[in-house]
């Protein structure tokens, strides 16, 4: 949990500094206000694994399972996620297209709002480390009732000292994060009764993180 901590002091405590310049040099709000939504999108994302930990560890990770389209899911995400970047001033995401060209709808019968938690995950930790490039999302159809989701960076890829243990909790070599997206993301799906799995791409750009649900719940 010190990795948690952290995150979490880092984040309060900037908070706190760019309120308190916002006040000294209102003629600056415009970049302090980013600094202050950026700190505190990552605070409350910090809380929302936090909690999600808490659920799955004790056992009371319950899931509310409805009928959507993934695909419908996925564009919401993608856009929800671009539009925080921007208003956060995160410049750096400009420099990373995301390609996502749906093709029809795939329904699901899953729990929503968690399975939203982990396109999420995965889709901030391509941007993580991917600080210029593309990062393309593709979702089909399998047999057996099955929907796979495909997330796959031109980045730094996964470090191999810690990709057997990627989806472990705390796990990160990364100076921003706390190494719970993955691990919160497994429990999630294996909920569901899925699988997911991650590996570096086989031209040696980037890695590659794929989930598989059930269609029927």
């Amino acid at each position: 949990m010190f990795i948690a901590s952290h995150e979490m002091r880092t984040s309060i405590q900037s908070i706190l500094t760019y309120s308190e310049l916002l006040h000294a040099r209102p003629e600056n709000k415009k970049e302090f206000i980013e600094a202050i939504f950026r700190n505190a999108l990552r605070l409350k994302r910090l809380c929302n694994n936090l909690l999600d930990i808490t659920r799955v560890e004790s056992q009371t990770l319950r899931l509310k399972k409805v009928q959507f389209d993934l695909n419908e899911l996925i564009s919401s995400v993608i856009k929800d996620f671009r539009n925080q970047c921007v208003y956060a001033g995160n410049v750096g995401t400009q420099n990373v297209k995301v390609s996502f060209n749906p093709s029809g709808h795939v329904f699901v019968k899953a729990d929503k709002y968690l399975i939203a938690q982990v396109i999420l995950n995965l889709l901030d930790n391509a941007f993580k480390f991917t600080p210029a490039g593309t990062i393309s999302i593709s979702v089909r159809k399998k047999d057996k009732g099955k929907a796979l989701v495909k997330i796959k960076d031109t980045g730094s890829g996964i470090d191999k000292k810690i990709l057997p243990k990627l989806f472990s909790k705390f796990t990160t070599i990364s100076s921003i994060g706390t190494g719970l997206g993955l691990y919160i993301s497994k429990c999630v799906i294996k909920a569901h009764g899925g699988m997911i799995l991650a590996k570096n791409n086989p031209d040696g750009v980037g890695a590659s993180f794929t989930f598989e649900i059930p269609v029927r719940g």
